[in-house]
């Protein structure tokens, strides 16, 4: 019987989550992948103006998109679990704008070192994976608790800021996000040292930080994790 094993990646936007996320899609092979961005409240209503279930900051005004409040957390939990208990099988129609994002290093990594990772987790051969990817992936107790493996990434001000400010914008459900002047300081920040607080007393979460590690470095760890938790 093909064992079914959930991975969790989180991590701050611009930590590298997506890269780890579809490294592994490359060395795992049998993988459906749930992005966290595909649960904004603004993505659960076909409305006209879906950015309007955001919660606006009251001290800027702006869209907060990087807060708890953001993220639809039960339609979130329902995907995991149905995808969990029909064996790695999405809910039919669903959709993942996440998908469109190219925004993510997986081509750095050449093919004869994900061979290696990959034999690393010969142990794993057989089994069926759901991956997770989420910039608030563990406020959730219950979401937490779904996970059978739990890794998050950690970054510096410095390289989250500029990878943020480099990258062009994000697809969602209205069409393209921009950030607006100054939203990675005024918002994506402050909510990151606020979430991450959490993170980090949670006992069960591996943290990796991608500013002392190479993405191949990285990954090493990653599947070193795996292999703890899994095998």
């Amino acid at each position: 019987m093909t064992k079914l094993y959930t991975i969790g990646i989180g991590g701050p936007s611009c930590s590298g989550k997506t890269t780890v996320t579809r490294i592994l899609k490359r060395i795992l092979k049998d993988v459906v992948v749930i992005y966290q961005d595909d649960f904004y409240n603004a993505l659960k209503n076909n409305l006209e103006q879906p950015d309007k279930d955001i919660p606006i900051d009251q001290e800027t005004q702006l869209a907060n998109w990087d807060c708890p409040e953001a993220i639809d957390f039960d339609r979130f939990l329902d995907t995991i679990r149905h995808t969990q208990k029909n064996k790695g099988v999405l809910p039919d129609g669903f959709h993942s704008k996440e998908e469109s994002n190219a925004h993510d290093g997986s081509d750095a990594l050449d093919e004869e070192t994900v061979s290696e990772l990959a034999q690393r987790l010969s142990g794993l051969t057989e089994c069926r994976f759901i991956i997770v990817d989420g910039f608030m992936l563990y406020w959730d107790n219950r979401v937490l608790d779904a996970l059978d493996c739990k890794i998050s990434l950690t970054t510096s001000y410095k390289t989250l800021k500029s990878r943020r400010e480099a990258r062009q914008g994000y697809h969602t459900a209205d069409g393209y996000w921009v950030d607006p002047p100054g939203y990675f300081d005024q918002i994506v920040w402050p909510e990151y040292v606020r979430l991450r607080e959490r993170d980090h007393a949670l006992k069960e979460v591996n943290t990796i930080d991608t500013d002392e590690n190479s993405i191949q470095q990285m990954m090493y760890k990653v599947v070193d994790q795996l292999n703890k938790d899994l095998i």
